[in-house]
This record gives structure tokens, C-alpha cells and sequence, in this order.
């Protein structure tokens, strides 16, 4: 059977009925019996019905937790009932299944241990397709959430210590105890978790393919149960949390963080935890906790304070050591953060939203996700419709969050039937009370065969004429978000006819090793048309998307994805602290070229596909402004930075000195003005020396990167006698000025001043 498409196996599974995802109805056969197998320690159990091969897991109270239903062995194809059940020994037995093919033969064998055990498919036969096995389940009294496994890890190289994946697993929680269950990988989607789980097989030495889940009962976070169950031993495990959403307070002061211990030994072992926590200027606080003996696959729970500023992040690390063997040690970090709250007054006219969120919607309630969103500023959500991944449009209603769509629901680039396609579209748009439809995503780069005249003549015509005969229909028409600025494409569109089919040009400004506010000179373009790295800046790329969008009509100019990757020790991102620099003139050079809206891509770390999982190889599991574990990054205190400042503000224009590598922005604003002030005597090129695709080894965050420091004497109002200076999260300094001056350091990190008196005309000297 071939291999089939991640849309075609999630729509032909969801269209099984039956005998598809969604069924969770054993055979029809009676239970004649049960064989069962029990850990020496009587911590787990499990049963395997004679006639249906369904394997009940019981917890050491002997409670019946889960059910193992059945198994899938290709798209819609399961298990029928089992042939055999044997008993190998108290702690193993085996299930030999009837299948649908006569010639695919599925056998499990479950093993039982302390507080954890083994079920292991083994597969053959022709028909047999290990993408898509699927283990079929039934939770009892319970529920079951996505919750992979991800360690912390320092490279020999240097950098920041970064997480890799360690198993896909499937969180379990009952009204006493919980359950997990891990298997080696699993794309979510494919199973929900719920009534089956996705676990591709892989080939088995011996013939084959195998696939097997590991199940820890027990009272602990998941991350504990999933060291436990990992195949590589990993002696000691740590977690870290806080009971707070996000771990972002309102407030400064003492802050609980939490710390779970679990000993994944067979045998008891006494342990230290040592913990560090460091603030953006590198002020650090620290101290230990225990020695604690901590029983054999077993937990250990304690806390410590960490105390943070009225704007304040606080990057904590917990070691926990063996006593008696020091080597022996993991390490867990997250971050915490205090972010006051703030009364934004744009309303509808706000520039700032979300572009992707449905991530987070596996943990935190979508009232704390609206919650935060509107915390940083955010008010507009770039796609919401019924049926879609997140916070239904309704519900963003009612927290006064404003929602668009973008969907473009056809392949290839053009949709087969147009008509149709279009009036299903303005369906779905007008249901959702959408206010702007972005019609498709990155066409140029994700269908390049098709030209941007046949995305006007097959898509965009035919929207507007369903449009023009539906009163209803008052949404904006945004282009596709293109990835980049397109020069090619954009010309292309236009000599089509395509800009009196649009109201707002939408692109993705993509960004490489560069700051904010590099403009590299042309060509972006090799002769063949492939993009150079200089291709993906930002500034530049803003600079001609404005012009186009005003050369043709004075379209809306949207920015639907924009980001600052930290993928970690990759010298083609940005570290923490330059994401969080580069995310304040980001949006503060968003507000100087009149965008009319930034949507940031995205609030968490992960992609849709894999929700919270580690990756440290690949850029897009790193664009959110929250870590994998929704801790702050210091980019979600810059944004709300930005956002507050730019709530009601206009751009005056460009302040400019003596010495041209000294930088400045001039805004207006309600309450007085404020400038942006920065210096590139440093240069535009960040993580410059690196060879190409090289590790590269990125400095903690609360290190200062940038070496060269210019003092500047600025002008003030003549009664000022302090000047207000605030970095990129927001943190507040005052400078004391006198005889209407004040003494300023720049650097290449742009701050905030309050206080100053600049003008756009003047030049200011720079000794």
C-alpha cells in the first residue's frame, strides 16, 4: 500500500466511520477471559482479553485505567479480535491478533514492571503501512492531552543549553492519579490521543516493522513519568514550573518556582538540587535544596524563591546531583517574568495581533491565552472560523479581540472549481465575522509553478464577483502573505490586474543574522532567480513593500508573520537578547512605514503539527515569544514594550547625528514624546565569523553582547531634571539631567528615552 499524505491520511481516517480513527467499539465477541500480568512490586497490571486481544491497564490499587483497544495497521485497517493470548511468565505475555489481510500478522508482547510497562507491535506482511500504525484506546473516568518528553542538554561546542526530544507522550490525568503513556514518535493530528494514538512503526531486524508505548502510572508531572519510561536510562530527571500562567505576575516579589525530582533506578538514590536564577543584568541569586532519598522510579518534590523587580525576567536553572555519584546529573531551566498590566486606548485601531495560536490551546484555557494576548498588547487575530484550530470566533467576541481569516482551501495554488470555491469562502468568512480575508499563504514560495496571473484570474476575480452579489460581504481582501518581499511576484501581480482585486498587500518578513534595521544592498537575487541570505531582512524589505503597496492604490500594508527565531547555537538566529532587541525595532519600524497591522508568528515555541515539542535542528519550532514550556522569552516583554509605547503613536520622523553610525527615531504620542536610540558601530551583521551551516555558540541572555559604547550629551527641556531610559523589556532607568542636558550611553541595543528634547531637523554632535 503506498504512502499517503498527512491531509489524505487525517481526512480518510476521520471518513473510516466505523472502522476509522474515530470508532472505539471492541469486536462484538464476548469476553471468554483474561490473562494477567503483574509487576513483582504490584505496581502495575495488566490483562489481556482472550477473545478481543484488548489489553487493560490497572494501576497499583488495581484500578483499571486505560484500555488498549486495538491496532491499526494501515488507514482505516484494524485489528479484528485476537487468535491467541499466551502467558510467558508472571510478568510477559503475548497477543496474537486477527487481522483483516491474511497475510499481515500483528503480535504484542506486554511486559510488565516496576511502575512501568511495555507493549511491543510487531508487524509484517505486505498491507502493512508503519506510517500510519495507530494504537486504538479507551481512557476510563479521565482525561488525555499531548505532552511530549524534552531534556535539557549542554553541546561540548558551548552556547546555551537547549532541549531535544525524547519521546511522544500522552499525558493522562484522573480524578486521583495519573497515567502516561509514551511511544517513540507521534504526529497528534493523526490521532488526537483520545481514541487512538499515532505511533509509526519502524523496521523491526528481525522482519518486519515494530511499534510499542510504555505506560507509567503514578502521581507525578508528565515530564517525570516520561524519564521513566525512556528507553536510553537517564538515571535522574528534573522539572520546573510555577502556579502562575505563563510564570508572568503583575507584580514583583518573592516567586515560587516548583521542582519535581524523579529517580528513573530500579534502586533508591539520595540527591541534591542546586539551583541558580539570573536576571537580564546578570545579578544572580541561588541555593540547594535537600540531600533527599528519593525511592526507585520514584519522585521528590520541593521549591525555592526567586525574587523579580516591578519589570523584571528571571532565566532559572535547578542541577540535581547524586550524593554518592556526583556525575550523575540532569538539569531543568525556565524563565520567569513581571509584566504590569496596562489599559491599551488604539481599539480597533491597533497594530498589533497573533498569527498563529492553536499551539498553546493543549494546556493553558483559552481564557488565560486571551488573557495574555491582551496583556501584550494584542488585539487582533489573523485566522478564526468555526472549525478551526483555537479560540472560536464567537469567544474572541466576547474578549473584544478583533479576528480575520486566512485559508486559501485549494491546491496547487488556484482551486479546481472557482465558483464554488469562492462562494465557500465568502460563506465561511461572513459566518466568522471576519474582518479581512488573507486569500492563501505564500503561494511564491509554496506553488511557484503557479503564475501571480493565475492566482488573479482563478482566485482573486471569482471572490470579487461573489463579493460584489453579497451585501454581507464587507470584509477586506488581503494578497496571500508572501514570503518575503517579492519583487518578482509583486510585478507579476500587477501587470495582471491584481492590485484593484486587493485592499491590503500582506507578506512575511523573514529575517536572517541581521539587525533590525539592515538595508543590504541589491541585488537580493542570484542570477537564477534563488534568493540570497540578504534576501530575508527586514528593514529592507519593509522599505519596498511600502512603496509598492502606495505606488498601486495606497493598499493597507499587513506584516501576518512576523518573527525573531531563537533556534539555539545557529549563527542564522538571533540569541535571546537580540530577538528581544530586534523585536522592539521591529515593531517600532512597523509603526514608522504605516503598517497598518503585525501579527506575530507565534506566541509559543512548536508548530501546529507537534505541539510543545523540542527541535533544536529546525527554525520553526522557535518563533514564539513564550519557550516550549510557555515560560516568558525576553521577546514577549519586548513586544509588550513596544505595544505600549506605539498604543497611540505617531512617527515624527528620523533623528540624526554627527556621526552617522548613531541612530534615531522620533514619536508622538498622547502624553509627550519618545525617542528610540541606538548605535551600529558594531555593525549590521550579527553572529558574524561563523562558517556556513557551522554550530555557533550563542551567549546567555544576560550577557551584553555589544562592545562598543558611544556617551552622547542630548538636549532636554530646560526644567527636566530626570530623563527616563527603558530597554528593550521595558526596564526603567533614570538619568539625571541638569542645565538642560542629559548623558546618555548607547550601544547597538535601541532604548526608549522620555524626556528628551530632539527634533527631526536638527543635528545632534556626537564627540
Amino acid at each position: 500500500m503506498p504512502e499517503l499524505s498527512r491531509r489524505t491520511f487525517v481526512r480518510g481516517s476521520l471518513a473510516a466511520g466505523g472502522t476509522g480513527l474515530l470508532s472505539t467499539a471492541l469486536p462484538g465477541t464476548a469476553h471468554a477471559a483474561e490473562l494477567t500480568v503483574t509487576d513483582p512490586a504490584g505496581t502495575v497490571t495488566l490483562a489481556a482479553d482472550t477473545a478481543s486481544g484488548a489489553i487493560r491497564v490497572l494501576d497499583a490499587g488495581g484500578v483499571h485505567r486505560l484500555t488498549l483497544t486495538e491496532f491499526w495497521y494501515a488507514n482505516g485497517i484494524r485489528t479484528r479480535g485476537a487468535s491467541s493470548v499466551t502467558k510467558i511468565g508472571p510478568t510477559e505475555l503475548h497477543v496474537e491478533y486477527v487481522t483483516q489481510h491474511s497475510d499481515v500478522s500483528v503480535t504484542a508482547v506486554v511486559v510488565a514492571g516496576l511502575r512501568k510497562a511495555r507493549v511491543r507491535w510487531q508487524v509484517a506482511g505486505p498491507a502493512a503501512v508503519p506510517a500510519q500504525f495507530l494504537i486504538g484506546q479507551a481512557v476510563v473516568n479521565g482525561t488525555v492531552r499531548y505532552d511530549p518528553l524534552a531534556l535539557w542538554n549542554r553541546d561540548a561546542g558551548g552556547g546555551i543549553p537547549y532541549e531535544t526530544r525524547h519521546g511522544a507522550c500522552y499525558a493522562m490525568t484522573y480524578a486521583d492519579s495519573r497515567l502516561l503513556l509514551r511511544v517513540r514518535e507521534s504526529t497528534p493530528a493523526f490521532g488526537g490521543g483520545v481514541t487512538a494514538v499515532h505511533a509509526p512503526g519502524v523496521v523491526d531486524p528481525d522482519g518486519g516493522y515494530v511499534t510499542e508505548a510504555v505506560l507509567v502510572p503514578g502521581l507525578m508531572r508528565p515530564h517525570s513519568a516520561g524519564v521513566i519510561a525512556r528507553d536510553v536510562v537517564t538515571p535522574l530527571g528534573v522539572d520546573l514550573w510555577a502556579d502562575q500562567p505563563f510564570h508572568v505576575w503583575n507584580t514583583g516579589g518573592a516567586k515560587t518556582v516548583n521542582a519535581q525530582v524523579v529517580n528513573q533506578d530500579a534502586t533508591e538514590r539520595e540527591v541534591l538540587v542546586t539551583w541558580k536564577a539570573r536576571t537580564w543584568d546578570g545579578a544572580e541569586q541561588s541555593g540547594t535544596r535537600g540531600p533527599a532519598t528519593v525511592a526507585a522510579r520514584s519522585i521528590w518534590n520541593t521549591s525555592f524563591p526567586v525574587t523579580l523587580g516591578g519589570r523584571d525576567i528571571a532565566f532559572v536553572e535547578a542541577v540535581v546531583t547524586d550524593v554518592a555519584a556526583p556525575a550523575v546529573t540532569a538539569f531543568s531551566r525556565t524563565n520567569l517574568a513581571v509584566l504590569s498590566s496596562y489599559s491599551y486606548q488604539a481599539g480597533e485601531a491597533s497594530m498589533f495581533g497573533l498569527a498563529n495560536y492553536p499551539y498553546l490551546l493543549t494546556g493553558p484555557t483559552a481564557d488565560q491565552v486571551a488573557a495574555l494576548m491582551k496583556l501584550i498588547g494584542m488585539k487582533w487575530v489573523r485566522t478564526a472560523y468555526e472549525g478551526a484550530l483555537g479560540i472560536p470566533p464567537g469567544d474572541l467576541d466576547g474578549h473584544q479581540l478583533l479576528h480575520n481569516v486566512q485559508l486559501g482551501d485549494f491546491e496547487d495554488g488556484t482551486p479546481a472549481d472557482p465558483e464554488a470555491w469562492a462562494q465557500d469562502m465568502v460563506d465561511l468568512c461572513v459566518a466568522a465575522g471576519a474582518r479581512y480575508y488573507e486569500c492563501g499563504n505564500e503561494l511564491n514560495l509554496t506553488a511557484p509553478a503557479v503564475t501571480p496571473a493565475a492566482y488573479v484570474t482563478g482566485v482573486l476575480g471569482p471572490l470579487r464577483d461573489v463579493m460584489a452579489n453579497r451585501p454581507d460581504a464587507t470584509f477586506k481582501v488581503m494578497t496571500c502573505g508572501l514570503a518575503g518581499l517579492d519583487s518578482v511576484w509583486l510585478d507579476g501581480f500587477g501587470a495582471a490586474g491584481g492590485w484593484p482585486e486587493v485592499d491590503v498587500l500582506a507578506y512575511h518578513p523573514g529575517r536572517g543574522n541581521f539587525v533590525a534595521d539592515y538595508d543590504p544592498p541589491e541585488p537580493w537575487l542570484e542570477p537564477d532567480g534563488r534568493r540570497k541570505p540578504v534576501f530575508w531582512n527586514f528593514i529592507g524589505s519593509l522599505r519596498k513593500a511600502d512603496a509598492a503597496r502606495a505606488a498601486d492604490g495606497g493598499k493597507e500594508l499587513w506584516l501576518t508573520e512576523a518573527y525573531a527565531s531563537t533556534q539555539p547555537n545557529r549563527w542564522q538566529s538571533d540569541t535571546y537578547r537580540h530577538a528581544a532587541e530586534n523585536v522592539l525595532l521591529q515593531l517600532m519600524f512597523a509603526r514608522v512605514h504605516g503598517v497598518r497591522c503585525v501579527t506575530w508568528y507565534t506566541l509559543d515555541d512548536g508548530i501546529e503539527q507537534q505541539p510543545r515539542e523540542a527541535e533544536p535542528g529546525d527554525i520553526e519550532y522557535h518563533f514564539g515569544l513564550l519557550g516550549r514550556d510557555r515560560g516568558p522569552k525576553p521577546s514577549l516583554l519586548a513586544f509588550a514594550t513596544a505595544a505600549r509605547f506605539l498604543d497611540q503613536a505617531e512617527y515624527l520622523g528620523r533623528v540624526t547625528f554627527s556621526d552617522p553610525a548613531v541612530k534615531g527615531l522620533l514619536f508622538d504620542t498622547p502624553t509627550g514624546r519618545f525617542s528610540v536610540l541606538w548605535t551600529r558601530h558594531d555593525g549590521y551583521i550579527l553572529n558574524a565569523g561563523h562558517d556556513e551551516g557551522a554550530y555557533y555558540p550563542h551567549p546567555e541572555p544576560w550577557l551584553d553582547p555589544w562592545p562598543a559604547k558611544t556617551s552622547v550629551s542630548l538636549p532636554t527641556p530646560a526644567a527636566t531634571t530626570t530623563v527616563r531610559e527603558l530597554n528593550a523589556i521595558g526596564q526603567e532607568t533614570l538619568r539625571t539631567a541638569a542645565g538642560g542636558r542629559v548623558s546618555v550611553t548607547l550601544d547597538g541595543a535601541p532604548r526608549i528615552f522620555v524626556g528628551l528634547d530632539l527634533t527631526t531637523t536638527d543635528t545632534y554632535p556626537v564627540n
